[in-house]
């Protein structure tokens, strides 16, 4: 998967600007155009950890996620989005409200939402599930929320620095980056009272975060994550158990990572380069691991990645790769 992702309408044959617009997001929403207002569009990605980062300046468009379309793309993930220019009206169905430019409204993509742009630039995040709630476990009450502006400025800074920085992070400071959005999104929503369970669940996602930051060092071990993230050794053993194991989770994730690299048509290390920077002592044990996971070893599955991506038609091909962006982070 790319890490990047770029679109313009300008760059676009006029008679086929909105309609590409239109199928780029046809992935989550039912788009449309305002009657009245011109149609313009930019689009600019950043997959940034467990977020991915979107600068953009819209016009004249009309976002929709109704019932239907809910549960038909099954999207499980926040969406944070800071207006900079301009405005826009949106919300969840039924309450929709004025965003202003420096606003941050909040949306679980798990429910119906309506968003009017006449004219905006903005900065959205789309942020994965748990790293929200990780952070503010009482996450239902916070569809279409604007954050208060005396806590939101924070966020709405960090934002934009990451417009600017996104390219450049290392992953271990990716993965940091993540998590400091779940916790300025938290202390923006005012969170307080967490019980006990609650703060587990917040470690047990820091696990999750630290394993990913780590996949890389061979010598990763659970005295190492118990140290970096404060979790007692029961709750890591109780909590990954459905896993198999922590030993077991940190080994698929080396997987999983492998996977999507192999994928990746501009990933030009090799195989065995590859092993090890996912942290495999061997190639041969990792490929091993490959094939008993996905069903061929790795150099069969880089092949056939390759095979299925010629001959895309390149609307689709941008579309299914903004999709896989967003779906990646569950």
């Amino acid at each position: 998967m790319a890490d990047s992702f770029l679109f313009s309408s300008h760059e676009i044959d006029p008679s086929q600007r909105f309609g590409s617009y239109h199928d780029l997001y046809s992935g989550g929403s039912d788009v449309s155009s305002v009657e009245g207002k011109p149609f313009h569009a930019s689009v600019k990605a950043h997959r940034v950890d467990r977020m991915v980062v979107f600068e953009r300046e819209v016009g004249g468009v009309i976002h929709q996620r109704p019932p239907a379309r809910v549960r038909k793309d099954g999207y499980d993930h926040f969406m944070v989005q800071l207006v900079r220019e301009g405005h826009y009206v949106g919300g969840a169905l039924g309450h929709l409200r004025t965003v202003n430019p420096g606003d941050v409204m909040l949306f679980d993509m798990t429910k119906p939402q309506f968003a009017v742009c006449g004219d905006a630039r903005l900065v959205t995040l789309s942020v994965a599930r748990e790293v929200v709630e990780a952070a503010f476990p009482n996450v239902g009450g916070i569809h279409g929320t604007i954050l208060p502006r005396a806590v939101s400025g924070l966020l709405g800074d960090f934002m934009v620095s990451l417009t600017k920085r996104a390219d450049g992070l290392s992953n271990p400071t990716r993965t940091r980056a993540s998590w400091i959005v779940g916790e300025l999104v938290g202390a923006a929503l005012g969170d307080a009272g967490v019980d006990p369970a609650a703060v587990d669940a917040a470690r047990i996602q820091r696990v999750h975060g630290y394993v990913e930051a780590n996949l890389h060092r061979q010598d990763l071990s659970v005295d190492q994550i118990i140290a970096a993230t404060g979790i007692s050794r029961s709750v890591l053993y109780r909590e990954f158990e459905v896993y198999g194991g922590i030993s077991r989770y940190v080994t698929d994730r080396r997987l999983s990572g492998l996977r999507k690299a192999l994928a990746n048509a501009d990933e030009s290390r090799t195989v065995a380069a590859l092993a090890f920077d996912f942290g495999f002592k061997s190639e041969s044990h990792c490929s091993r691991a490959f094939r008993q996971a996905f069903g061929l070893p790795p150099r069969q599955f880089r092949i056939e990645a390759a095979r299925l991506r010629q001959g895309e038609d390149s609307v689709l091909r941008s579309r299914q790769a903004l999709d896989v962006m967003i779906r990646s982070l569950y």
